[in-house]
């Protein structure tokens, strides 16, 4: 393992964790990592990891397909319910082989942020990898701070609001629009959110779709309520409807693995969307922006049941 500090009063060197029985893969993926001051630490087998990642709390980790004791899939599960491995945590996969899409969406339903397939591209795969832990590391400040959901590593209320006065000066500041989406449904639960517990399967499937469908700028929230919310920059009312079209497209992927369909049809048959959007020539506060969004979803929510997925826009 490389120092983990370049300096005295350096920063600490972002740990990585690489899973994986064949040696000529750990060593290659070795030499990407190392020479850019990333330490690493290898595991052979699954049981290895899961005990690993008790003592260590990596910043990323990478886990092969195939590992001696289990499949790498059951590894990445496995590691999800590890207290030291937060929701943003990286996990990526990694597989010599071709993959079905059968596959590659279990990987993904497990907790992997991303596969990737030997041989690597070194350029492309650092700065997948370095955009990952920096999301990682700020949710880590965040929560320090207090200013994050611990079930999600999304931004808790006072977090979101934060971030939203942020935003919003800097939308006023460049003349942009600035959208608003709203998620709720039945099928969250408020109390479990109150007392920032554990999240209910439903939950768990809208966190994935919303990390897999928004981007880095964008600020995603989980309000006590249980509700989730997404401040997007930049984006108007067209924008807010192509976030939640993705989200459509996401739950309907994760929709058609087997073992999943049921679930799924139930949580976008339940699950509701509201939307409100500002713009240069008409900014709102961020109180604002964030109020009327969830009043839009109050909105879809009194809608009649059995529509899936209903989505409304704000409506004075």
């Amino acid at each position: 393992m490389s120092d983990a500090r370049n300096g005295e009063n350096a920063p600490l060197a972002p740990l990585i964790l690489v899973v994986d029985d064949q040696e000529w893969t750990s060593r290659s993926i070795e030499s990407i990592l190392q020479p850019r001051g990333h330490a690493v630490v290898r595991a052979y087998t699954g049981e290895q990891a899961t005990q690993l990642v008790g003592k260590l709390a990596p910043d990323a980790i990478l886990v092969d397909f195939q590992l001696p004791d289990m499949d790498g899939v059951e590894v990445v599960t496995q590691l999800r319910k590890s207290p030291t491995v937060s929701p943003t945590t990286p996990i990526l996969m990694i597989t010599s082989s071709n993959l079905t899409r059968a596959a590659r969406l279990s990987a993904l339903g497990a907790g992997a942020w991303d596969v990737l397939r030997h041989p690597i591209n070194s350029e492309e795969f650092i700065l997948r990898l370095d955009t990952f832990i920096r999301v990682k590391q700020g949710s880590d400040q965040l929560l320090e701070d207090g200013l994050s959901d611990p079930a999600t590593g999304f931004y808790n209320a006072q977090g979101l609001l934060q971030r939203a006065r942020e935003i919003s000066a800097d939308a006023r500041r460049l003349e942009r629009d600035v959208a608003c989406v709203a998620l709720g449904g039945d099928l969250f639960d408020e109390e479990r959110a109150a007392s920032r517990g554990d999240l209910t399967p439903d939950e768990v499937e809208v966190t994935a779709a919303l990390r897999a469908v928004t981007r880095l700028s964008d600020a995603i929230g989980r309000l006590p309520s249980g509700e989730f919310v997404v401040l997007a920059p930049g984006a108007d009312d067209a924008g807010a409807l192509r976030l939640l079209d993705r989200m459509r497209e996401a739950l309907d992927e994760a929709g058609r693995e087997v073992g999943r369909r049921d679930a799924i049809e139930r949580l976008r048959t339940n699950l509701r969307g509201g939307y409100y959007a500002t713009s240069a020539m008409s900014p709102a506060d961020p109180e604002e922006l964030l109020l009327r969004a969830t009043k839009a979803l109050r909105q879809a929510q009194a809608e009649e049941p059995g529509a899936s997925f209903t989505v409304r826009a704000y409506e004075a």
